[in-house]
């Protein structure tokens, strides 16, 4: 079906079975110059909770502000017809570098964003749009401690392209070799930088204290010398006479033709006072930073592990042993072999820690035998947070990720959790669950809407919004 969008003049209808969030307020009710649009869908999925059929999306500036069914909304709103529709958060890719060059920069490298890599004009986010994807987060390349990934949303205007700067810190554990001391090395050089910090302010307070003892004993000594150099039965100095403190002038006799007001006469400047010195502490090295906020718990960016089979998340745990509060995503598959897996060694402990974890939407193989394995539904079942991640950077894998999903879900996924695994987790994993991900009061309504279920492949994007505004509609006959 293709869109329909046109203004409709409705007075806001007594809301029946209104299925708002909670502290929703009727968005009849609104006024001002807020910009008003309407979702009439055959079929909402909130990811967050209800689905409803026929259902209805409210959004105003941009943000979602109801969603329910015979919901009110004020005289003048754009209506968008999609009632032959499903309509559904976009989806989030994790992690991509797609348009990007690769290139190898090994080392501690935490300093750099992939989102400074990126010239939009450059790369083809329709190819993400045909998909279903409103926003990708795109990652630094390199072995080690590559950078800071960032988020992008795939259309709209430019000036609003950018959602996240710093979604995660990259760290390849692929190579314990070399991977696991170069993850060692760079938690103690970013110890050393805190402690260089401290050491400093050390050396500065005690000086400060050294200064402050000097002079108060300097002025103990004056003190005592003045009172030696006067003699017995010398009459004790007068005190000082207070300072006068100067008068204004006084007003002159008004002249003819003056308004008879005397001139304002400004009040006497005070003498400046002397600012308290401040310990200026040492710069640090940049390309340890994110490392040093999460030591001293400022969590500015979790760590993205990367990990291809189970030792490595063994060593990676190994060497973080003495930080177990940092905030981390692991992703399983850098590069999986299509055919086996040994991560259900560590699946329990995955499930153990609450664990959020990024997968590719595939059905895999215990090693060494022909027993399919779905690591997706088995992490779920263990008490994991699930995301997926297409399999590679193309645009044919972008379109397949719906039916791999479907395969998940012949194969014991849950359709909530596989759902989820492309909005609401995915938005997780990348530190953008406030703003998208879901379809709720407040998030931005950035929206898909299919031409039927999404995880039947025979659906079709035919739309796909961004910030309350349809950025790419589907060409009759393109598939």
């Amino acid at each position: 079906m293709r869109k329909r969008m046109r203004k409709r003049n409705l007075t806001a209808c007594g809301v029946c079975g209104v299925a708002a969030l909670a502290g929703g307020t009727a968005a009849g009710q609104a006024g001002g110059d807020e910009k008003f649009v309407v979702v009439r869908a055959g079929r909402v999925i909130t990811v967050s909770g209800e689905e409803y059929a026929p259902g209805m999306i409210v959004i105003a500036d941009g943000k979602v502000r109801l969603v329910g069914q015979n919901l009110e909304y004020p005289d003048g709103a754009t209506v968008i017809d999609a009632r032959g529709q499903t309509v559904m958060p976009g989806m989030i890719h994790v992690r991509t570098r797609f348009g990007l060059p690769s290139y190898n920069r090994p080392g501690v490298r935490g300093d750099l964003k992939a989102l400074d890599e990126v010239v939009l004009s450059q790369i083809e986010f329709e190819e993400f749009l045909e998909a279903g994807f409103t926003a990708a987060c795109y990652t630094p390349f390199g072995d080690g401690i590559a950078g800071v990934a960032g988020v992008l949303r795939t259309g709209g205007p430019e000036s609003a392209r950018r959602v996240k700067d710093a979604a995660y810190l990259r760290v390849d554990m692929t190579d314990p070799a070399s991977d696991k001391g170069t993850l060692r090395n760079a938690l103690k050089k970013a110890q050393e930088e805190i402690d260089k910090v401290e050491k400093a302010r050390q050396e500065w307070e005690k000086k400060q204290k050294e200064k402050a003892e000097a002079e108060k004993k300097q002025q103990e000594e004056q003190q005592k010398k003045e009172g030696e150099e006067q003699k017995p039965g010398d009459k004790p100095a007068p005190p000082p006479k207070p300072e006068e403190k100067p008068q204004p002038p006084k007003p002159s006799p008004p002249k003819p033709g003056d308004s008879g007001a005397a001139p304002p006469v400004e009040a006497p400047k005070e003498s400046e006072k002397k600012e308290p010195e401040q310990f200026v502490p040492p710069a640090m090295d940049p390309a340890h930073l994110p490392l040093i906020n999460l030591i001293q718990k400022k969590y500015d960016v979790p760590l993205f592990i990367e990990l291809d089979q189970a030792s490595d998340y063994l060593h990676a745990e190994d060497v973080l042993k003495p930080h177990k509060e940092f905030p981390r995503v692991y992703w399983l598959g850098a590069r999986l072999p299509n055919r086996a897996s040994d991560y259900d060694y560590v699946v329990k402990a995955l499930g153990e820690k609450k664990a959020l974890v990024v997968v590719p939407p595939a059905i895999f193989y215990l090693p060494l035998t022909v027993e399919q394995y779905n690591l997706a539904a088995e992490l779920t079942k263990a008490g994991c947070k699930v995301a997926c991640a297409p399999w590679w950077d193309a645009p044919l894998e972008f379109d397949r990720v719906r039916s791999r999903l479907a395969d998940l879900v012949r194969a014991g996924l849950a359709r909530a959790d596989a759902l989820k695994s492309v909005t609401a987790h995915a938005a997780e994993a990348v530190g953008v669950a406030d703003r998208l991900g879901t379809i709720e009061k407040d998030r931005d309504a950035d929206l898909v809407f299919l031409s039927g279920d999404p995880l039947d492949p025979r659906s079709e994007v035919m739309q796909v919004m961004i910030g309350g505004e349809i950025v790419y509609e589907r060409k009759d006959g393109r598939r």
